[in-house]
């Protein structure tokens, strides 16, 4: 029999309907505990309070309240469970992997999509098999949830509706879940290694969509403001404009002020392949970094790490093409 800390983070699992028909985070976390199954058959749990939260209201102090608590009771339990909304699960999931490098055992983000007072909830379900996972050969943070276990810097959220509201786009699950839980081979497996524990992150980070006619005076304009870096959402393979309103001549501009620029792609498959196109190689000499594979919430959330730890920009751009902790391919 192994031990689990459980952390209670809040979510719709923790809902409530309110007076206006809307889900809000008034339920006491005492009566959510008390409607949870007992899994002491499976772990021995402890539970933690950290916090109650729409998970929209998460940040990056929770992210570091979170990795602290685990990193203090690391020699105390064999796995740890997360209540977690699930609108930025995928972030919470991403942040903690950089912020637990190199963590030896599973830690483990769950949710549901339905509260746990709801007849039909699907909170039942993830916890134990949460908690089952927290007990088995991982050394990895992952996600959970309905009908499988994700890598959590590889995963994102795909659904607001259906039981297996995340997907991860550019690694296989690490598992599934049929009658009972079962892991792929792709996990990392238990170790006694030291990690590294780095729970800093820097929030001076803009995140923009590019789209057709932006202009990128705006956002020459938007970096004026303490900003410390820059993700761009292009297109295709991390395509920018560069003929017409050029936004790699912004990026050089803003490479050039001493702020990272980092270039993604809003194709949820991806590749980054930065090279294949002039629209993208042009980014590319101006100073751009590609995320490559990385999903979104990986690539904001390590940026946002890194920065906390080095400004200098040619620092960022080697730390960003570095894979840390599986969030992206190593090709």
């Amino acid at each position: 029999m192994g031990k689990a800390l459980v952390l209670f983070a809040g979510g719709t699992l923790a809902m409530e309907v309110g007076r206006d028909g809307a889900l809000v985070s008034d339920q006491k976390p005492e009566k959510v505990l008390e409607l949870l199954p007992d899994v002491s058959t499976i772990a021995e749990c402890d539970f933690t309070m950290v916090s109650n939260l729409d998970s929209s209201n998460m940040q990056t102090e929770h992210w570091v309240q979170l990795a602290t608590i685990i990193y203090h009771n690391l020699h105390e339990y064999d796995g740890f469970v997360i209540l977690h909304g699930t609108d930025t699960m995928a972030y919470t999931a991403s942040a903690l992997s950089f912020a637990l490098l190199g963590i030896g055992k599973p830690v483990v983000l769950t949710g549901a999509q339905k509260p746990v007072t709801d007849l039909s909830t699907d909170a039942v379900n993830n916890f134990v098999n949460a908690v089952k996972v927290s007990q088995m050969d991982m050394a990895e943070v992952c996600i959970v949830f309905g009908t499988q276990i994700l890598r959590g810097n590889r995963a994102t959220k795909q659904s607001d509706i259906q039981l297996d509201a995340f997907r991860s786009p550019m690694l296989h699950p690490l598992g599934e879940i049929d009658l009972e839980p079962h892991l792929s081979g792709l996990q990392q497996k238990r170790h006694q290694r030291d990690m590294k524990f780095v729970p800093t992150f820097d929030n001076h980070v803009l995140v923009f969509q590019l789209f057709p006619g932006m202009e990128p005076a705006l956002l020459l304009q938007a970096v004026e403001t303490d900003c410390q870096g820059v993700v761009l959402l292009g297109f295709g393979a991390g395509n920018v404009p560069h003929v017409e309103r050029p936004v790699d001549e912004a990026i050089k501009s803003i490479v050039e002020r001493g702020i990272p620029v980092l270039v993604t792609t809003q194709c949820s498959s991806r590749q980054g392949s930065m090279r294949a196109y002039q629209a993208g190689f042009d980014a590319v000499q101006a100073g751009a970094v590609s995320t490559r594979d990385m999903t979104d919430e990986a690539a904001i959330t390590k940026l946002m790490w890194v920065l906390s730890q080095t400004q200098e920009v040619h620092y960022v751009k080697r730390m960003m093409e570095k894979p840390m902790c599986g969030e992206m391919g190593t090709s």
